[in-house]
């Protein structure tokens, strides 16, 4: 089972399906597994431990320990492993291992390094 941590709150799923974040939302699958006006900070900060097929979210630090697919965010950090897809984020810094898609963002760096 994979692991993704919000902001302290450890969420267990199969790894499967896209991870969407979105509208106060945590969407795996398809499915809404968390609510994230229970949560009081106003940075928000996802953490995979293992690999994920894709993951989008508007305000959020992305880290997967692991693989992805694609992850995207509009503001915020993304740091992975190697993407199978594209990376991009409109206002952060990308730090990732090989991109077999594009890795862009408007303001911030790209680096390779995981």
């Amino acid at each position: 089972m994979n692991k993704i941590t919000i902001n302290g709150k450890t969420i267990t799923h199969s790894g499967r399906g896209s991870v969407c974040i979105s509208n106060n939302k945590i969407t795996i699958g398809g499915v809404d597994v968390e609510d994230l006006d229970t949560i009081e900070e106003k940075t928000v900060n996802i953490v995979i431990e293992g690999n994920v097929e894709n993951i989008m979210t508007e305000d959020a630090d992305i880290t997967v320990n692991g693989t992805a697919g694609a992850a995207t965010t509009k503001n915020g950090n993304i740091t992975c492993g190697d993407v199978s897809g594209d990376v991009e984020t409109k206002n952060g810094n990308v730090m990732c291992g090989s991109v077999q898609g594009d890795a862009t963002t408007k303001n911030g760096n790209i680096m390779r390094g995981r």
